[in-house]
C-alpha cells in the first residue's frame, strides 16, 4: 500500500525536474566569486546530470520556463539538489542561499550535504523565462562517480528529511528482516535445520543491512564525502546477500556435497569480486552482483533436474525470472523489488515454520533429533552430530553407524531403541536398517515388491516388502 500511495502523492503535488535540461558548464576561476562569461569557448554545454564538478570547481547556467502551477500556486517553493557537491545557487540573480561551501582545493571546501533544499522567496520565480546559476565543487570525494548529479528539481518546499509513504515502508520492512534474522537464528542453534536456518538468518540479516544503507539517505542527512562509504556498504551488502541466497538454493539442492557447494559459492565470490572491481557505476556493479547469484541458482537447478530432482526446474526458472527481472527493472529492482522478493521469501519460510509446528514448540520439542550420538571405534568413545549419520544397520546387540566421512563405528544400543529417539528425518526401512531420508539419492521398486535404496555415499540398502509404501510416503514429504 505504501508502493502505491507513493506516486499518487508526489503527482499530486506541483513539481518541475531540470536532472535532463541543457546546461552551459564553465570551469570557475580560482579566487574569483564572479560568474565568468558563458559563451566563452572554453565552457561546454551538456545536460545537467552529465555536468561533473568531481576535482573541479565549477559554474553552471541554464536558463527554463516555469511550471504555470509553480508561479501561480500559494504554497512557498523549494529548490532541491541531490549531488556530491557542495553548491551555491542563485535564481534571477536572487542568492537562495549555500550548501557548504564551494571551493578550488579540499582545504578551501566546505562539504556540503548530499541532499539540500533552497528556499525560493516570493516572487523570485518569474512566469517567463528564469535564470538559475550554480557554483559547485566536489574536492573532498574518494570514488570518482560517473554521475554525481542526481536531482534538482522544483517543489513546494518540505523538509527533505520527512518521513513519507516510501520511509515507512522501509522500516517496516527493515522490522521484519530484524525479527527473521531473530528467529531462524536461534532455529540454527536449537532446530534440526542448523545450515539451513543459519543461511535464512543470514539472508534476513545482510538484507536488513542493505536496506538501512539505502534508507540512510532518506532519514538522516550526510555531507557527501560520506557517499562513497555508503555505496560501498550496500555493494558489500548485496555481495553477501547474493552469497547467501545461492548457498541457501544449493544447500537444498545438493545438501549432501558440501564441499561442491562450497567451490560453487567461492567461485561466485570471485566473479562478484570481479564485477566490482571492472564495472563502472554502483548501480552497475550491484545488479551484476544479483544477477551472478541469480545465474549460479539457474545452473544449479537445471543440474539437479538433470538428476532427477524435479524441484532444479522450477528453482532454474525463477533463477532466470529473476536475473531477467534485475537487468530490465534496473534502479527500481535495487531500490524496491529486491527487498519485496526478499520479504515475500522470508515471511513464506517463517510460515511454512510455522505450519510444520515448530514456531510454538517448547525449547526440548524443536530439536527431537538428538544433537549428537555415542559411537565406539577400536576402543575410542566418540560424540558425531546425527546430521552427519548416512543411516543405521543392526548388528545384534549394538548398531553400527555409517557416516558421510565414509567411516563407520558402533553404537551400543539396539535399532529399536535407537529409532525411538530419532525424528522423522530418520526411516525405518527394514528389520536390519535406519536410512537419513535427506541422503537418499533415488528409489527402486523390485518385481518381487521389496525395494532397494540408493545412498548418497554409494550405498544400497534394502526396503522390505510391507514398508515399501510407507517408505515411499515419508520420502515424498521429507
Amino acid at each position: 500500500m505504501s508502493l502505491l500511495t507513493l506516486p499518487a502523492a508526489v503527482s499530486a503535488q506541483p513539481y518541475q525536474s531540470f536532472i535532463d535540461h541543457p546546461v552551459r558548464v564553465c570551469d570557475a576561476a580560482a579566487g574569483s566569486d564572479t560568474p565568468p562569461d558563458f559563451e566563452q569557448s572554453l565552457c561546454e554545454t551538456t545536460l545537467f546530470y552529465q555536468a561533473d564538478p568531481q576535482d573541479r570547481l565549477i559554474w553552471i547556467i541554464f536558463e527554463f520556463e516555469a511550471e504555470p502551477t509553480l508561479v501561480e500556486g500559494d504554497q512557498p517553493l523549494g529548490l532541491f539538489l541531490s549531488a556530491k557537491a557542495s553548491s551555491e545557487v542563485f535564481l534571477n540573480g536572487v542568492a537562495l542561499g549555500k550548501n557548504g561551501k564551494p571551493g578550488a582545493s579540499p582545504l578551501s571546501e566546505d562539504a556540503g550535504d548530499m541532499d539540500a533544499v533552497f528556499f525560493v522567496p516570493e516572487d523570485t520565480l518569474k512566469a517567463d523565462t528564469n535564470r538559475l546559476v550554480m557554483r559547485m565543487s566536489s574536492m573532498n570525494g574518494g570514488i570518482t562517480l560517473n554521475s554525481p548529479m542526481h536531482n534538482i528539481s522544483l517543489a513546494p518546499y518540505r523538509d527533505p528529511r520527512k518521513p513519507g509513504p516510501a520511509t515507512w515502508f522501509a522500516l517496516v520492512t527493515f522490522g521484519l528482516f530484524v525479527a527473521a534474522f531473530v528467529f531462524f537464528g536461534v532455529s540454527s542453534l536449537r532446530g534440526s535445520d542448523k545450515e539451513g536456518s543459519a543461511l535464512i538468518a543470514a539472508i534476513s540479516l545482510t538484507a536488513a543491512l542493505q536496506l538501512a544503507a539505502e534508507a540512510t539517505r532518506d532519514i538522516l542527512p550526510y555531507p557527501y564525502p560520506l557517499h562513497d562509504l555508503r555505496l560501498s556498504l550496500i555493494l558489500t551488502f548485496a555481495i553477501c546477500l547474493g552469497l547467501s541466497a545461492a548457498a541457501y538454493v544449493l544447500l537444498r539442492l545438493f545438501q549432501p556435497f558440501a564441499k561442491r557447494r562450497l567451490l560453487a559459492l567461492a567461485g561466485l565470490l570471485a566473479v562478484m569480486l570481479l564485477i566490482s572491481v571492472l564495472q563502472p557505476g554502483f548501480d552497475l556493479k550491484t545488479g551484476l552482483v544479483f544477477i551472478a547469484a541469480s545465474v549460479v541458482g539457474a545452473i544449479g537447478g537445471v543440474i539437479a533436474d538433470l538428476g532427477g530432482n524435479r524441484n532444479g526446474r522450477w528453482i532454474a526458472l525463477a533463477s532466470l525470472a529473476l536475473a531477467a527481472s534485475i537487468y530490465w527493472l534496473g534502479g527500481l529492482f535495487l531500490d524496491t523489488v529486491l527487498y519485496l522478493i526478499v520479504a515475500v521469501c522470508v515471511l513464506w519460510l517463517f510460515f511454512s515454520r510455522a505450519r510444520a509446528g515448530n514456531l510454538l514448540a517448547e525449547p526440548a520439542d524443536i530439536q527431537v533429533l538428538p544433537k549428537r550420538i555415542e559411537i565406539s571405534n577400536n576402543g575410542r568413545i566418540e560424540f558425531v552430530d546425527c546430521n552427519d549419520v548416512v543411516r543405521f544397520s543392526g548388528a545384534g546387540d549394538y548398531v553400527e553407524v555409517f557416516l558421510k566421512s565414509g567411516r563407520s563405528a558402533l553404537h551400543s544400543a539396539t535399532l529399536s531403541a535407537l529409532e525411538s529417539e530419532l525424528s522423522d528425518g530418520f526411516i525405518r526401512v527394514h528389520r536390519s536398517h535406519i536410512v537419513n531420508a535427506e541422503l537418499v539419492k533415488s528409489l527402486t521398486r523390485e518385481s518381487a515388491g521389496t525395494g532397494e535404496l540408493q545412498m548418497s555415499d554409494g550405498s544400497v540398502v534394502p526396503i522390505s516388502r510391507r514398508n515399501l509404501a510407507s517408505v515411499k510416503a515419508a520420502l515424498k514429504s521429507n
